[in-house]
């Protein structure tokens, strides 16, 4: 779950030396708790002072530890302080969602309100920002320096016969070099490319890239851009330089394009004071313009060197473009004005795994949601997948994390996977905060990302949920970040989060270079995954290995099941699978033991049981009236929590404070369904967990089920004064009784309640067109 930078590890000279990296936001899927050496206390010592040393050292790491397990209990729940208790049996009203503000200490609050909040106002457009799907494009762009006829003076030449075979492997690959304004056109308008395009680029105005390299691209008919450093035009230095005439020749031939790399080639703009740098940036841009009579629009930073004032310094200079030596695709650019190239040893790299957007069509999937669920296992290549497909999908986000299999039961699902990337990841922490934005079937409420999430996860795939409607964009914080831009892309969007990365894409599997792009320092690890997908016959497919592997396997493997488009969910720990109750992968050693809680759950419904049973706008009253309540158990439970509910309901029993077992959970999924449709929130907010507790007493007396005027009751404990509730809409009326003992009078109101509610459901049983003939096995292609 960790959403670091990665770094490039080719070598660093002088010339090459690239960007001292900045401080980048703690990684999302590990824990760094960093802990100071004991070695340097546990030596002997022969001084005095050493029976107080003994006692002092003991009490300080006592204090530490406390000191630090405060520290991160506070970071686990971020809005301690105004917590407000929150329930996962949220309101289960079809309204439109609501949606929190950027101040995530409110969201797990407000997020289980069933009053739609103010949608974010959408901010005006970026110039700057990469249009929204060139994400779906990996378009390279490869630097090169001197070109020189055969002997190389410095290790980052290249040899004319080098790069002649750097244009035959193009050539060779189906690569096609575009021009650098093809590349901005793409990158900010999104404007089609070639199905392979690639961007030519030499630095520095060596006269070797006259000499040697321009015969070489119009003999190819490549188009490249130049970046130039005007002092060094037609001077000498360690290294000979075209001149003016020169250039201005590659400039009217229209082959070469110019573009700025400042004046005098500084190593480290940053390190400039703001007259010299605004000099290096504006007069390099005015000389080159005077010179070959047109504007020049594109940057290039010395040695990749920039920080934020430096930025805005070429932002303010009048450039539209500029180019860093950060490794990686442009389409996984953080902005314009840092736009990633290649440098020349990684040529290969960058060819294999160009993939350039056809058109500005968001794809999207139609799906085939009345297939019954179908559980599937195959071996490929010594990789056991585990899939299931079919069935109408719903995510859920949970107030904190429970195991899978919990939140299967209690929206009633037929089977369910967890769900994608979530901060602070260790084990016994319980905060539900996501990396991106998300919003779910249980809440509705859409709440943001944070920004220092949004700036490592810029490109990863962004699933939206609609009416039976599947797709995967690229996100863009700058233009995703709210549920009003969001509808702009699925208007009915009622089910969004942000996976880890792509695997397969349009039926083909992502390259290592491709994978690589994403940065999820994670993607490299041997470990079960777990995956999200459709397949070439409209079906949603929630998948995992029974074998430990890594990314780029798993992107190779899954294109021969037929999974048409796929992306990486929470993988390790997280990874669990679970199908009517049983758990069919964890990731765990032991298959009995449930894989770590989690925040985040993917559902999936199967229509054909669902209509056996009802619609959810009214369930058939099942023949025995403790069915409503036993048949959300486990199969192996069920016997067991009926033969006890109905000794309480016959008077030979009573449920009482400190009880365990299957039959209070399903009082507990009982209550919690009867809340849901009374719009009650923050009850029962441990789950099914099967414990007569507290929670469970203070239920009972919200819902009003303890109040009988016409008879009796057993219980001594129930309340003669109404609750008295907490301030804000939504919540939980706070009670300071409970009711110690349920008996058949409180049971019986709640099963006739509970019969009158509609499940806990999390999707609608209607079909919006005729199920295709799934007999014939038609091919499924994305919609435009």
């Amino acid at each position: 779950m960790a959403f670091q930078q990665r770094q490039g590890s080719e070598p660093v000279l002088p010339k090459m030396r690239r960007p001292t990296p900045t401080a980048a936001p703690p990684p999302a899927g590990q824990a760094h708790a960093q802990r100071r050496s004991y070695s340097a206390y546990n030596q002997p010592s022969h001084k005095r002072g050493r029976g107080g040393f003994r006692w002092f050292f003991p009490l300080f790491v006592l204090l530490g530890f406390l000191t630090g397990a405060a520290f991160s209990w506070g970071i686990a729940r971020p809005d301690w302080s105004i917590r407000l208790p929150a329930n996962l049996s949220a309101p289960l009203s079809w309204g439109s969602p609501a949606t929190v503000s950027q101040d995530r200490t409110l969201a797990k609050a407000a997020r289980f309100t069933s009053l739609p909040l103010p949608v974010a106002t959408s901010q005006p457009t970026d110039p700057f920002a990469l249009h929204p799907l060139v994400g779906l494009s990996y378009v390279p762009s490869i630097m090169y320096h001197d070109v020189v006829g055969s002997y190389k003076q410095v290790w980052f030449d290249t040899t004319q016969a080098e790069l002649r075979q750097h244009f035959e492997a193009i050539r060779e690959a189906g690569v096609t070099p575009i021009s650098i304004d093809q590349l901005y056109q793409h990158l900010q308008l999104g404007d089609p490319l070639p199905p392979k395009a690639i961007l030519l680029t030499f630095d520095d105005a060596y006269l070797g890239q006259y000499e040697f390299a321009y015969p070489l691209l119009k003999e190819f008919n490549y188009p490249a851009a130049y970046f130039v450093q005007t002092a060094f035009v037609g001077v000498p230095t360690s290294k000979d330089h075209f001149t003016w005439e020169q250039m201005q020749q590659m400039d009217r031939e229209g082959l070469v394009s110019f573009a700025a790399h400042t004046v005098s080639h500084p190593s480290d703009l940053r390190a400039l004071p703001d007259d010299k740098l605004q000099r290096e940036l504006v007069e390099s841009k005015r000389l080159m313009e005077e010179k070959l009579g047109h504007a020049i629009e594109y940057f290039a930073y010395p040695e990749g060197n920039r920080d934020a004032r430096v930025i805005e310094a070429v932002k303010a200079a009048g450039y539209k473009m500029a180019f860093t030596m950060d490794t990686g695709f442009t389409g996984q650019s953080p902005n314009l004005l840092e736009v990633r190239r290649f440098n020349q040893f990684r040529l290969t790299e960058a060819i294999v795994g160009a993939k350039t957007l056809a058109s500005k069509a968001n794809p999207a999937y139609e799906l085939e949601v009345s297939t019954p669920l179908q559980v599937k296992t195959e071996d490929l290549e010594q990789v056991r997948t585990l899939t299931i497909r079919g069935g109408r999908m719903a995510t859920v986000h949970a107030d904190q994390r429970y195991n899978v299999g919990t939140l299967v039961s209690r929206y009633q699902a037929t089977a369910g996977i967890n769900g994608s990337f979530f901060s602070i990841p260790w084990i016994n922490a319980s905060s539900n905060v996501m990396i991106g934005p998300v919003m779910s079937a249980n809440s509705k409420v859409f709440i943001p990302g944070r920004p220092e999430d949004d700036a490592v996860i810029r490109g990863r795939p962004l699933v939206l949920l609609g009416q039976d409607r599947l797709q995967f964009v690229p996100f863009d914080p700058d233009t995703m970040n709210s549920l009003e831009e969001i509808q702009r892309l699925m208007p009915d969007v009622t089910d969004l989060f942000v996976g880890g990365l792509w695997l397969v894409r349009d039926g083909q599997p992502l390259t290592p270079a491709q994978l690589d792009s994403f940065r999820l320092s994670s993607a490299a690890e041997f470990r079960p995954r777990a995956f999200l997908g459709v397949d070439q016959d409209g079906l949603v497919v929630a998948g995992v290995t029974k074998t430990h592997v890594n990314a780029a396997i798993l992107a190779t493997i899954l294109p021969k099941t037929g999974i048409q488009e796929a992306i990486l969910l929470d993988s390790g720990f997280s990874t669990s699978l679970i199908y009517e109750d049983e758990i069919l992968a964890t990731g765990h050693a032991t298959a009995s033991q449930p894989s770590r809680p989690v925040p985040h759950v993917i559902l999936l419904y199967d229509l054909p049981k669902l209509w056996q049973t009802g619609s959810p706008e009214g369930l058939a009253t099942p023949p025995d009236r403790l069915e409503s309540l036993i048949s959300s158990l486990p199969t192996e439970q069920q016997a067991s929590s009926r033969a006890v509910l109905s000794a309480v309901l016959s008077g030979q029993q009573v449920l009482r404070r400190g009880d365990r077992g299957s039959a209070v959970a399903a009082v507990q999924i009982g209550l919690a369904r009867l809340a849901a449709s009374q719009g009650q929130t923050g009850l029962l907010p441990s789950g099914p967990d099967g414990v007569y507790g507290r929670e469970l007493g203070q239920a009972l007396m919200v819902l009003g089920l303890t109040i009988d005027t016409t008879a009796s009751s057993t219980s001594s404990s129930l309340p003669s004064a109404s609750p008295t509730p907490l301030a804000g809409p939504g919540s939980a009326p706070l009670v300071t009784e409970f009711v110690d003992t349920l008996d058949a009078s409180i049971l019986n109101r709640l099963l006739d309640q509970v019969q009158q509610a509609p499940p806990a459901v999390l999707v609608s049983t209607t079909l919006t067109r005729q199920p295709p003939d799934l007999s014939r096995k038609p091919s499924r292609k994305p919609l435009s």
